[in-house]
């Protein structure tokens, strides 16, 4: 058994090469390869089996569409926790939250692919930061503002939704949400719960660039790897001890595999050796990860937080097998979908607003109120879920186009 591959990818000593090796004897055993051929089934796209594309890869903005599509009709459909619905949500639609999940492997993948193609040029963390900042801060910003200062002064059950948030909006203008939710042990924040997510990848970009930097790849590989394992076991952990669920859900330190997992891809697929025993490997592990975390999600299965890393392999998977799809593939057909990449444009706004306008827009529509109109509680939902979709696409297109991409044209300056 050869360990010259495992050895390249990791640069680790017994159990790293152990485990690679396996890996790569099994994949060369039953055929994972890169080819119709060699995979013996025509549903499976062959693989690129070059390298990894450099620049913009359009398969992950279908990626990024494909995320932000499931986590909103999650929201809308009733699944949130502070949702509007007409009836309980199916462990179907409670399964789509795992969307984020998603999003925090993409986010970890593109970011420290970017900042490692970055290490040799002038003025790496200017630039880094720069750009992070013209992206997320106006918009997140903006929301804070109108929250906070425009909407409380509306009156009414507006009023009532957001003035509650004005004694903990320090939180929220340091990205700390997530810590006050996971002190208190509950959904405290209101209409800007769903902020946590955008506070772990804050605290993220803050710190990765410097580890990136300071590190060569395979040691940053080790430590994706370490960090996903400790993240892990700290949930396990946090969970025996009788710590709260909120905090499982959102505090940075318990969230950081998917982060993680990304990070590794990224990282394992810039040599042609990791590049090559991942893509083999991609296919036969998404189909035993989708079929596992389908029955945990069906049984509702927590297992200590377990499935969450379950989540992010999955995401992690997908993501491979979307970059690596042969050109003419149905899967890189799919990866050019132009709905995917029109909702992938609008996927922040989207996401920072939708929560927003379930107040906003209660005056006028809510699942049960739907549901009584028409006789159905899943009617209801189902329409009040189509109203919210499209209001919510709307207003981030507004967004984006007036607040957002004028002030994205100064990234060319870094």
């Amino acid at each position: 058994m050869s360990l010259d591959g495992p050895r390249a990818i990791l640069g680790w000593g017994s159990w790293g090469e152990m485990v690679m090796a396996i890996l790569g004897t099994l994949a060369r055993r039953f055929g994972w390869g890169y080819g119709r051929q060699q995979l013996g089934h025509e549903l499976l796209p062959a693989l690129n089996p070059t390298e990894l594309p450099r620049g913009h890869i359009p398969a992950l903005d279908a990626i990024r569409g494909l995320a932000i599509v499931v986590v909103t009709l999650y929201r809308f459909g009733g699944g949130a926790p502070d949702a509007a619905r007409s009836l309980e949500p199916s462990w179907l639609v409670h399964s789509l939250s795992h969307g984020v999940d998603l999003f925090f492997v993409l986010s970890g993948f593109l970011i420290t692919g970017i900042l490692f193609d970055a290490k040799e040029q002038p003025h790496y963390f200017r630039n880094f930061y720069a750009r992070r900042t013209l992206r997320i801060f106006p918009l997140y910003y903006f929301a804070l503002a109108l929250s906070l200062v425009v909407l409380p002064l509306v009156g009414g059950s507006i009023a009532a939704a957001f003035s509650p948030i004005a004694e903990d909006q320090l939180w929220l203008w340091l990205y700390g949400g997530n810590v006050l939710q996971s002190l208190r042990g509950e959904w405290c924040l209101g209409p800007l719960n769903h902020f946590w997510s955008l506070a772990v990848e804050e605290h993220f970009y803050l710190v990765w660039p410097l580890v990136i930097f300071s590190l060569s790849r395979t040691w940053a590989m080790r430590v994706c790897l370490a960090t996903a394992v400790a993240a892990t076991i700290a949930r396990v952990v946090w969970i025996k001890a009788g710590g709260n669920m909120v905090a499982v859900e959102v505090f940075t330190l318990l969230r950081l595999d998917a982060l993680s997992i990304g990070s590794f891809l990224a990282l394992a697929m810039r040599s042609p050796e990791g590049f090559k025993l991942i893509t083999r490997l991609a296919w036969p592990l998404l189909g035993l990860a989708a079929l596992v975390m389908a029955v945990m999600a069906a049984k509702s299965m927590r297992l200590l937080g377990l499935p969450m890393l379950g989540w992010a392999t999955l995401s992690g998977l997908l993501i491979v097998v979307a970059v690596t799809a042969r050109e003419g593939s149905w899967i890189a057909g799919v990866a050019k979908s132009p709905v995917l990449r029109f909702f992938s444009r609008y996927s922040y706004g989207m996401y920072v607003y939708q929560n927003l306008l379930i107040p906003i827009l209660a005056p006028l529509v809510t699942a049960p109120l739907l549901a009584a109109t028409l006789g159905s509680d899943a009617g209801g939902q189902l329409v009040y879920c189509a109203i919210m979709c499209a209001a919510t696409t709307v207003v981030a297109m507004a967004s984006f186009h007036w607040l957002e991409e004028p002030l994205l044209k100064l990234k060319r300056f870094f």
